[in-house]
């Protein structure tokens, strides 16, 4: 039996790719700074979890696996270095899993982890028995991961570093692309050229499916001479086209048609969102391109829950509707201030932001006080770090956020809080803005702010 160790396990990725090794029948072990429900899944499989970093918890495996967040010089990492123990980065252990099948990689700089679960929940529902690694808890399985007997492997495919590059697959699907992870690339040309490559690299006896609506996807898409792929958007020029939409309150209806105008499928969605609808199409037009029935595409998107932390409804607490999201780049918190405002129309939006990384943060730093200025409250908690340097922590803070929200924020509600128990007592002042309409509290950021949102929906009254 191969013997795996994960240095990091308690991450999205990780914690997934440590769930499928279990299922396959691996013996699994894993380390990490903090435990969260991953981790507990994860132990109730059967994995050995240590609570921290050791030389002594690399006990013989065969192979070990860092995620790209944990540093070459983890104890961990160097002791299996030491003892000629191979050492794996996530990406390319994913890789070496998805090889064995024929992969379906979803990238793109927002929407990927819907797009991903949609496919995923497509390909269940038609018997195929995928294996699937998600960024985010799949609602409909209650898992970020599902290993399967069948012939496809899905995979997120994070284009930070480079890393998709090192996924084995036949299918391609790519949502958008925009500028992010300004510490590691150099500018928006330098991510395009990194997607031109993820498109170059796979299998030829496969096919892309890509938005033809946007406009940096199109340039790469141009560049590549004979790809195989097929447009997907709302634009007339599209090979399969979103039309008829209907918009109720937030929660979106379409018709698709093909390039000849025969209408192919009828779309209903349970998850609100105008972009939500491209995701779909997306993972539709895979679908149909594999064989699959419309009726089992329609019958699986319609039941579709969604994935964790993207618009995640938590409830109410007194006469406020409490959502938890993901959302750290502007593009992201602007489609989900948008979308909360279909679904509570006329009331306040309160944004409780938490911003992810000071490189993120310096370099997008515009885009973020003007979507910010969007909601009607906005409350600041203190930057995330990640992957920062001292250059760019020096460079900003969630004070200079603050500072220039409020200058520009007129009669709008505006805090910078230092900690969770005073952003409770405030959210807990502001409980009451209406008697008739109540307000939307939305938690945003890719940080640890979905736990504080947890925490302040489960506080009595």
């Amino acid at each position: 039996m191969k013997c795996i160790h994960f240095v990091g396990v308690s991450g999205i990725g990780m914690s997934a790719l440590a769930s499928i090794c279990l299922d396959i029948g691996y013996s699994v072990s894993g380390s990490a700074d903090t435990e969260n429900a991953q981790t507990d899944a994860l132990m109730q499989k059967g994995m050995k979890f240590y609570l921290g970093h050791s030389a002594s918890h690399v006990d013989r495996p065969d192979i070990v696996v860092r995620s790209a967040a944990v540093p070459v010089e983890n104890e961990e990492v160097r002791e299996a270095e030491r003892r000629g123990i191979p050492v794996s980065v996530y990406a390319e252990f994913l890789g070496q899993l998805m090889s064995k099948k024929r992969g379906i990689a979803v990238g793109g700089t927002h929407g990927k982890t819907t797009t991903t679960a949609m496919t995923g929940g497509i390909l269940r529902h038609a018997h195929l028995d995928p294996s699937v690694v998600c960024g985010g808890v799949m609602r409909n399985f209650d898992t970020n991961a599902l290993y399967g007997l069948g012939d496809y492997f899905i995979a997120e495919a994070c284009e930070y570093q480079r890393s998709f590059l090192n996924l084995r697959k036949w299918y391609s699907i790519i949502t958008n692309i925009e500028a992010e992870h300004l510490d590691y690339y150099r500018d928006l040309p330098d991510i395009k050229r990194a997607f031109a490559d993820f498109l170059r690299t796979a299998d030829g006896r496969g096919f892309a499916v890509i938005n033809g609506d946007d406009a940096n996807v199109m340039e790469v898409v141009n560049d590549l001479e004979g790809l195989n792929a097929r447009t997907v958007g709302f634009g007339e020029e599209n090979q399969y086209r979103i039309e008829e939409l209907e918009n109720r309150n937030g929660y979106y209806s379409f018709q698709m048609a093909g390039g000849d105008g025969e209408e192919l499928l009828h779309i209903s969605l349970m998850v609100p969102g105008r972009f939500n609808c491209i995701n779909a199409a997306l993972s539709a037009v895979l679908a149909l391109n594999l064989g699959i029935s419309r009726r089992t595409i329609q019958e699986s998107l319609r039941t579709f829950l969604g994935t964790g932390r993207r618009l995640e409804y938590l409830g109410t607490r007194g006469m406020q509707h409490l959502y938890t999201d993901y959302a750290h780049h502007p593009t992201e918190i602007e489609s989900a201030l948008g979308t909360l405002r279909e679904v509570h129309t006329g009331m306040d939006l309160c944004v409780v932001f938490q911003p992810h990384q000071y490189s993120r943060t310096a370099k997008l730093f515009r885009g973020f006080v003007d979507t910010l200025l969007k909601a009607d409250c906005i409350i600041l908690t203190e930057i995330y770090k990640q992957r920062d340097s001292d250059e760019y922590i020096k460079a900003v803070s969630s004070q200079d956020l603050f500072r220039e929200i409020k200058k520009l924020g007129g009669n709008r509600r505006i805090a910078l809080v230092r900690d969770d128990e005073e952003l409770f007592t405030l959210l807990s002042e502001q409980n009451l803005p209406s008697e008739e309409t109540g307000m939307v509290v939305a938690f945003l950021g890719a940080g640890d702010i979905d736990e504080a949102a947890r925490r302040y929906a489960a506080l009595p009254l």
